[in-house]
């Protein structure tokens, strides 16, 4: 179970995050929608510390941290327990495909080298790049790198997967082979956020809709509920400036 209350953060004194609340239940796909600049890909940034919250708490399983309070410690925990897969893949371009994401395994985990080797290797073979294990991130498409950027996330077994837009680099064409990844995860009971603005994807994949507007949730449901009865008169303008199949 994870728990988000009444997260705030502000950039330059302007409120992005105002009182956020969310729960999300174990093996849940929560798909986060909204115009851009709502402080979407801020919430994940806030999750895992890559942004400073200025108040609220968060809690993953057993971990439970105050903004006001949170240590250094506590910081390092959480990332442990949370892992992000950025729009820009974040690869590291010295390092073979297999080499990324044993990354983790080695630098967090502490784990010996031999079995990280075995465990990226399953990995590998999950996310259908066995072949391109030898590879560098260069001679990979863009598809092709954030798959390795997913299996990076997945190597060091997080209670939570953030994904911040992951396709939104993509070329049209390389877009279906990373949603398919993302879907096999789902299939799994992988829990996950997913900030993106494929409505299609959100539709089919997640669990639940929740709809974003100037940093906070105006309206959440069921997928059925918000792209067929949508109630909140944002929500109903948003989509009906995007294309829903």
């Amino acid at each position: 179970m994870i728990k988000i209350k009444n997260l705030h953060k502000s950039f330059n004194g302007i409120k992005v995050l105002q009182g956020i609340d969310m729960e999300i239940k174990k093996g849940e796909v929560v798909a986060v929608i909204g115009p851009s600049g709502t402080g979407k890909s801020t919430l994940l940034r806030c999750m895992n510390y890559l942004e400073v919250p200025e108040q609220g708490e968060i809690e993953i399983g057993d971990l439970k941290v105050n903004a006001k309070t949170i240590s250094k410690q506590e910081i390092n925990t959480l990332r442990k327990v949370t892992a992000m897969v950025f729009q820009s893949y974040n690869l590291f371009k010295n390092k073979t495909v297999i080499e990324n994401i044993m990354e983790p395994l080695l630098i967090v985990k502490k784990i010996k080298r031999k079995e990280a080797e075995e465990i990226a290797i399953g990995i590998l073979e999950q996310i259908g790049l066995i072949d391109k294990k030898d590879s560098y991130p260069s001679k990979l498409s863009g598809g092709q790198q954030q798959r390795v950027g997913i299996g990076r996330a997945l190597a060091v077994n997080p209670k939570i997967i953030l994904f911040d837009e992951p396709t939104s680099a993509l070329d049209p064409e390389l877009v279906g082979e990373v949603l398919d990844v993302i879907k096999s995860l789902a299939e799994k009971h992988m829990t996950m956020i997913i900030v993106t603005h494929e409505m299609r994807f959100a539709k089919e994949a997640a669990d639940r809709i929740v709809f974003m507007d100037e940093g906070k949730i105006a309206e959440q449901g069921s997928p059925y509920d918000i792209f067929n009865h949508p109630k909140n008169a944002r929500t109903i303008k948003f989509l009906e400036q995007v294309r829903v199949y």
